[in-house]
């Protein structure tokens, strides 16, 4: 019985989760959700209490997930590899489930077109851009990065970046044979190299 319920409720979340990715959060409805799911309403509410409820569930899995990714990008040596990791991460999701990042893009335009703003949403945001406001600022410590750089705009250029790619890597990504998340990430690691990175900064000496 155990292992049943918890299939249920995954099918459940899987089912929502495509329904609020495609409709948006305002638009779904417990209804939607039990026919994807192929369940009742009263077993969709013997499951989950509201349509908040489910949404918090799925929008907390992908923080934890996010919080991984920035955690193992962190460990990393220098911001090539840093950005290179979290980027492996955006296209390692890509790959096994494009779903969860179609949801996570999707989450974040919700987040700022309807009245709904749901805070393990804006946790899993926040989690992004400290994550490049973090490794923007180290590398300028280190000298990776001029001293005189505007920190806050490379930060949000970066994460401009990261969800741009996500879009193409969620919703654009396959639709013809020359689509390929990890040709996009391995295009941008140039574009870091060859502009951002192109020539190391000379370590200060002392007078």
């Amino acid at each position: 019985m155990g292992a049943d319920s918890e299939t249920t409720r995954r099918g459940i979340l899987v089912a929502a989760r495509g329904v609020i990715t495609e409709r948006g959060y305002q638009a779904a409805t417990f209804q939607q959700i039990a026919l994807r799911a192929g369940v009742s309403r009263p077993t969709l509410h013997y499951y989950f209490g509201s349509r908040e409820q489910i949404y918090d569930v799925l929008l907390a899995e992908v923080h934890h997930a996010m919080v991984v990714c920035v955690a193992d990008a962190e460990r990393k040596v220098g911001l090539r590899n840093q950005l290179a990791s979290f980027l492996e991460s955006l296209q390692r999701w890509s790959l096994e489930d494009a779903h969860t990042l179609r949801f996570l893009v999707a989450a974040r335009l919700e987040h700022h077109r309807g009245p709904h703003r749901a805070e393990a949403a804006a946790r899993i945001f926040a989690a992004v851009h400290s994550f490049y406001d973090s490794v923007v600022l180290k590398a300028i410590r280190r000298g990776e990065l001029p001293s005189d750089i505007d920190a806050a705009a490379v930060a949000d250029m970066l994460a401009g970046l990261f969800w741009g790619a996500g879009f193409h890597a969620g919703f654009l990504r396959g639709r013809t044979a020359d689509d390929d998340a990890g040709g996009v990430a391995r295009q941008l690691l140039t574009l870091f190299e060859s502009g951002l990175l192109e020539s190391p900064v000379a370590a200060p000496v002392d007078a």
